[in-house]
């Protein structure tokens, strides 16, 4: 089968083990699988996330077999429903993970089971009356299904649920913490607390537990958990939890994804899969469940060891592009550090235009820059890849097809190369402005405005460059100095808006002579000087011609006149641009002495 998969990795270790499921199935059954990965964070509404989101716009639906949705991951409820409503209009067979969606299959836990054992543990082991519970993030299913599972066991029993003390969170230790410190300060005050907190994950709860520690209210008040994730199976005491399983839930939903395709189950199947009530030290009890601390620390060893491996060399491929301005010398250095992990393939797509910084679409994202494959496997045989969005804050660039990389998700450092990446891509695309700007300037530097050709200051650098380049080309270079006759006469009869048609005309017949191996200069006032090679075929007879020609239609009753000065520079002789510049002027000034000598002659 061609499956795609739809997640966001707001929890990394729930990332992980989710890529572990997939990739144990894919193993397993030999499916193509395609997972649409990105880092929005869960709730946060902003459009920057929105944005993100957008990326699964990408899958084309039509192009798979089967769709797994791991829709926990994504809170902001008109993107969701979008992504939900195209799954189930594709008519392809869908799973959902962690959660009941209507018109799709399913595969998780019974949350509400889970949550209600923990409230008969609370009232028949401890004998708690009064409850609180620190809540997740509005509207979700996980948080809506652990909530209301725990309001009406309570309500079952006619203990006390207490609104004041039911206070809503966003799964992070801060927010148990801040919930802690209310309970002090309401303590303080001689107001009525919770006999126990129910939190709606462990985090949470840990957070709550380090705010009371060393406090009058330690041990005082119960406090329970949800998940069993690395961060509660690490947090000492031991916290009371439900622990569910990891890579189980997307293997089974794969698994199941198969059999409702072959017809061997109902397409609204919803799959239950086992978990356990962990029984620590949080609630009161001595701590009874075993804990397994030689599998935990194998677990922490792996990550920690992993981590560290990526951060190396992750961050010699920061130091390497940190200064490149090229998209290809950094794709370079992507695939250095592809292979440095032992991923297995890469394929990078850009937006054509992705330098502009405009907000391209994903879909339209077809210039390939990177086409990369592990030295060992020259075919990129991996089965498993994930799918993901190249961008930095509103700048859709492109997007990024990866196989083979489970050290990113198993060291918990997906989101950190690509969030690498993409900022090293904008500092690239900066890069890349700054020298168009920079060029602009230097251009406004360099050009005579009213013209249009290098100025004097163009000269000292094109110019000489031009001189160089032929002198090591063992060709001769040629001076011509150009001085507007009898500009002050038009100036004086016809006005200064005349002069400049005269100096602007006679700019842009020399313009008209620029090519690799000629440049015109406006050397300042009614002086130009053109720089050529010998060979060119530019000499003073071609720009007389040329201005005579433009001078018929000029608005005066004048000619277009200059004086000229040759000088050749021979290649063989030392590099001295400023004698022939001289040498050139000096000619230029002896044409111009005979010109006038000619002109009072007629005048007489």
């Amino acid at each position: 089968m061609k499956i795609a998969v739809f997640m966001t990795g707001w929890n990394k270790e729930y990332l992980q083990y989710l890529y572990q499921g997939l990739e144990l199935a894919q193993r397993e059954f030999e499916d193509e699988i395609d997972a649409y990965t990105c880092f929005a964070e869960l709730g946060s509404g902003s459009s920057f996330n929105k944005s993100e989101f957008e990326f699964f716009q990408l899958a084309d639906m039509a192009d798979y077999d089967g769709i797994l949705l791991a829709g926990t991951t994504i809170k902001e409820g008109d993107i969701k429903k979008k992504l939900i409503d195209r799954i189930l209009a594709s008519g392809k067979p869908c799973v959902a993970l962690e959660e009941e969606i209507s018109g799709m299959a399913s595969v998780g836990i019974d949350q509400r089971a889970g949550m209600q054992q923990l409230v008969d543990h609370l009232v028949k082991k401890h004998g708690i009356r009064m409850f609180g519970f620190l809540d997740g993030p509005a509207n979700t299913y996980e948080t809506n299904t652990r909530k209301n599972a725990v309001e009406e066991r309570i309500r079952f029993y006619g203990m006390e649920w207490m609104p004041e003390w039911v206070v809503p969170g966003g799964y992070e230790f801060e927010d148990g913490a801040s919930y802690g410190k209310a309970l002090l300060d309401a303590s303080a005050k001689g107001k009525r607390l919770p006999e126990a907190v129910m939190c709606a994950n462990d985090l949470m709860a840990a957070g709550l537990l380090d705010a009371l520690k060393g406090t009058s209210l330690c041990g005082k008040i119960a406090v329970t958990g949800f998940d069993r994730y690395l961060d509660g199976e690490s947090y000492s005491p031991g916290i009371t939890t439900v622990e569910r399983p990891r890579f189980e839930v997307p293997y089974e939903g794969i698994c199941l994804l198969r059999d409702i395709a072959e017809g061997k189950q109902e397409r609204m199947t919803h799959k239950y899969l086992p978990y356990r009530i962990y029984v620590g030290k949080t609630c009161g009890c001595e701590q009874t469940d075993r804990f397994d601390n030689e599998e935990f620390r194998k677990r922490v060893f792996w990550k920690s060891h992993w981590e560290c491996v990526v951060t190396k060399y992750l961050d010699s491929m920061e130091e390497w592009v940190a200064d490149k301005s090229s998209i290809e010398e950094l794709m370079e250095a992507v695939g250095v550090f592809l292979e440095n992990i032992k991923a297995g393939s890469a394929q990078f797509f850009l937006a054509e235009n992705f330098i502009s910084g405009e907000e391209a679409s994903y879909q339209n994202c077809s210039q390939r820059v990177l086409d990369w494959h592990k030295k060992t496997d020259l075919q990129g045989s991996d089965g498993l890849k994930v799918i993901m969005p190249l961008h930095y804050q509103h700048h859709r660039m492109g997007y990024a097809i990866v196989s083979g990389i489970g050290v990113l998700f198993q060291a918990g450092m997906l989101d950190t190369f690509f969030r690498s990446l993409c900022y090293a891509m904008e500092n690239c695309v900066q890069r890349q402005k700054y020298a168009e700007v920079n060029q602009k300037l230097q251009r406004l530097y360099r050009i005579d405005p009213l013209t249009g050709i290098y100025n004097r200051f163009g000269m000292e650098d094109l110019g000489q460059n031009l001189y160089h380049r032929n002198r090591i080309n063992h060709r001769n270079t040629v001076f011509i100095f150009c001085d507007i006759n009898r500009l002050k006469h038009i100036n004086d009869t016809y006005g200064h808006e005349m002069g400049d048609w005269v100096i602007q005309t006679t700019g842009h017949v020399l313009a008209q002579l620029e090519s690799e191996k000629s440049i015109p200069f406006r050397f300042g006032g009614d002086e130009f000087l053109l720089i050529t090679t010998e060979d060119s075929g530019v000499d003073a007879d071609c720009i007389r011609k040329r201005l005579m020609e433009a001078g018929k239609n000029a608005p005066i009753d004048e000619k277009l006149e200059v004086s000229i000065g040759v000088v050749i520079a021979p290649w063989e002789e030392p590099e001295n641009m400023d004698v022939y510049l001289n040498q050139a002027d000096e000619a230029m000034y002896e044409e111009k002495k005979r010109f006038h000598e000619v002109y009072d002659r007629r005048k007489r």
